[in-house]
């Protein structure tokens, strides 16, 4: 029973976080570049917006000045009692290429997925190409030229990339934020999927795939867009040159909590395979760093064997190596001592929140609460403001 669940997660660790990070290495070498001959048509950029930060600002101007000459952004909020709609206007009397759309809210999907729903539906015949962009995320100039290379010269379908998170205290909650991100990203390149924060998709092959009458049913996004692309057979490119950043502020541990809530009960409806493994690999890893710090003191004050130290010790070595590989990926100078030991504290608390999700039936997300089926279909929405008044 001691070897069971690190054998468990030592295994897991090794054949998937190596060959994700490798997998990351190889597409860094291999990224196609942009050139004065590729295409240029008409690029859509939709951002949906739910609030605002004091970093809203400095981050969505980051989209506002692409060097791309070809694109439009489109805002969309839900109304205009957002309180990001000022700035949004603000920014539509300052840039041509900008408009506003309110969507109304959703009654049968969650409200993400109805703005973007609506919006591809607004758009002209012009738009060759959709972007989907979430407004956390800051990019460089370039970055819409590179990460729609693949796309635009008829390689790909769709090209989707991450983001790291760049929080502005180092304090655990996060360290925790920007650890955990790196990891998913390895195990994403792992098995490609469409990122919401980030895709880039062919307008045709999404109104193909009929993407939209999907999403005004289902609660997320991308993971719903990567499940009718993998039936589709269409294939992804991952583009990690074109990673984004996502400025967090001083995380919270409430902050934090809501963050793994969502990213662990997404995949509970619509991918329930990724979350049955979500929830033994933290379950493993967990009980692993209980059983091999135990073995390895138990060793030193003559309690257990030496056979129990040197699992206890290939553990600890195993994982630290992964660590120190996951730390390349994450664009904050994040010490490397802190990065180790914020680990053991993100898998604690991850494990909670992973147990947690067995007994939870909804989702809650932006002040609203979300019911779900199978695939992720929306059977109700709550709004708890309005039923506290």
């Amino acid at each position: 029973m001691y070897i069971l669940p690190i054998i468990f997660s030592l295994v897991s660790a090794y054949l998937l976080l190596p060959v994700g990070i490798w997998r990351i290495k190889s597409y860094l070498s291999k990224s196609p570049h942009d050139s004065p001959n590729d295409p240029a048509p008409v690029i859509q950029i939709l951002v949906p917006l739910k609030g605002i930060s004091n970093k809203s600002r400095e981050i969505l101007q980051t989209l506002l000045v692409q060097n791309y000459t070809n694109y439009r952004i489109m805002f969309i909020l839900e109304n205009d009692l957002d309180p990001a709609f000022e700035l949004v206007m603000e920014f539509c009397s300052r840039h041509k290429h900008v408009e506003l759309f309110l969507t109304g809210a959703a009654n049968q999907c969650g409200q993400k997925n109805f703005g973007l729903a609506k919006a591809v539906a607004s758009l002209d015949s012009e738009v060759e190409i959709l972007v989907f962009c979430d407004s956390t995320n800051a990019a460089s100039p370039d970055w819409l030229g590179k990460i729609s290379r693949p796309v635009r010269s008829g390689d790909f379908e769709v090209c989707t990339t991450f983001r790291s998170f760049l929080p502005e205290t180092l304090n655990v909650p996060g360290i925790c934020q920007a650890l955990y991100a790196s990891t998913v990203f390895a195990l994403l390149a792992v098995t490609p999927k469409p990122w919401g924060g980030a895709t880039v998709i062919r307008k045709r092959t999404f109104d193909r795939l009929n993407v939209s009458n999907v999403w005004m049913h289902t609660v997320v996004d991308d993971l719903t867009l990567g499940n009718i692309l993998n039936a589709a057979k269409v294939k992804i490119f991952v583009s990690p040159e074109n990673f984004l950043s996502s400025p967090i502020g001083k995380q919270t541990l409430k902050g934090l909590l809501a963050f793994l809530d969502r990213q662990i009960l997404f995949p509970k409806f619509t991918n329930p395979g990724i979350w049955i493994f979500t929830v033994l690999w933290h379950i493993s890893l967990c009980s692993s760093l209980l059983l091999s710090s135990v073995g390895l003191i138990s060793y030193f004050v003559g309690i257990l064997g030496s056979g129990y130290a040197w699992l206890g010790a290939l553990f600890w070595i195993g994982i630290l190596a992964l660590l120190a590989s996951l730390r390349t990926l994450n664009q904050a100078k994040i010490p490397i001592i802190k990065w180790m030991i914020t680990f053991p504290v993100l898998v604690f608390i991850a494990t909670y929140v992973c147990v947690r999700s067995i007994f939870l039936d909804h989702i809650d997300w932006h002040g609203k609460r979300y019911y779900c089926g199978k695939g992720g279909v929306v059977i109700a929405i709550e709004d708890p403001r309005i039923e506290a008044n």
